[in-house]
């Protein structure tokens, strides 16, 4: 009788500690953290689709803490000789940002340690404010193992537009690029550039014959060609013929040595910031982080 007491003692101990074992294991990510940079004036919230997809996919997600009013902190650069001759330097002029992805990198540090690998996804300027990140802020940038840009508009327009002395950017993506080519200090197999063809128009012809309304899809395309013809020619030196994201021109996503992924009829943003809460698109009105387009880059991570 003892005997079987002490084997049903022990077997009951046995199943308790496997028990244990399971749980741990299940409670562990199966993959490795994600760290989301946002667009201009993005905060968390606007990711909050995103974020969900990508848990359901065994990441846990970090977006960079930033607020609309952040982007006031880059206010007193315009003020500078720097600004004026297109000279903007990453730091200090996007410090804020620097200092929001310091944030999260630090919840990584407590959650997994400093050691744990570490994706990054940069949306739209999100993209380029990474890379320079990593080439002069990161302390540990041999911790990121994939960054993954959504619609970055990573390319200077061409030298012969009108358009390239104007450099929206004041002389910060020209920096960058010279400083951090092909996704330096990365690897440029481990830089992704995802890029979307939502809106294309041949001519004036077809802007002009864009339907305002479109009840079905609840979308303007006249709208959308609107706002996507004068970004085009700003980044990409032309307005028609141009296919993008109806933000960021195809050429100027792709950054050259980098993999490139194409998704069809993919737009720029699920939302449209605003001081208060984002104004959130129709679902026909397909982003990068779309369900089925996130399908389409999400095996990158």
């Amino acid at each position: 009788m003892r005997g079987f007491l002490q084997g049903s003692h022990m077997r009951g101990f046995l199943l308790a500690a496997l028990a244990a074992g399971a749980a741990a294991v299940a409670s562990t990510p199966t993959c490795r953290p994600v760290v989301i940079a946002p667009a201009q004036f993005g905060v968390p919230k606007d990711y909050a689709a995103l974020q969900l997809q990508l848990e359901k996919r065994g990441h846990t997600v970090f977006v960079a803490p930033l607020t609309r009013l952040s982007w006031l902190r880059i206010t007193p650069a315009t003020f500078t000789r720097a600004f004026w001759v297109g000279a903007l330097r990453p730091v200090p002029t996007l410090n804020f940002y620097f200092e929001a992805l310091d944030a999260c990198f630090a919840q990584v540090d407590q959650e997994f340690g400093p050691d744990e690998g570490v994706t990054i996804i940069g949306h739209s300027i999100g993209g380029w404010a990474v890379r320079a990140y990593l080439g002069e802020v990161c302390q540990n940038s041999e911790r990121v193992r994939r960054v993954i840009t959504l619609g970055t508009p990573h390319n200077s327009p061409p030298t012969d537009s009108l358009l390239a002395k104007i450099d929206q950017t004041r002389g910060l993506l020209t920096y960058i690029n010279a400083q951090f080519p092909a996704g330096a200090p990365l690897a440029p197999d481990q830089f992704v550039c995802v890029a979307g063809t939502g809106t294309t128009t041949d001519n004036i012809s077809e802007l002009l014959r864009s339907p305002a309304w479109d009840p079905e899809l609840r979308r303007s395309k006249l709208l959308e060609r609107l706002v996507a013809c004068p970004s085009y020619a700003a980044l990409g030196g032309a307005a028609f013929g141009v296919s993008g994201d109806g933000l960021i021109p195809l050429d100027c996503a792709l950054l050259s040595g980098c993999r490139p992924v194409v998704i069809d009829d993919c737009h720029h943003s699920g939302f449209i910031p605003t001081a208060l809460d984002s104004i959130l698109l129709p679902p026909s009105y397909q982003w990068y982080g779309s369900e089925e387009k996130f399908e389409q880059w999400a095996h990158l991570l």
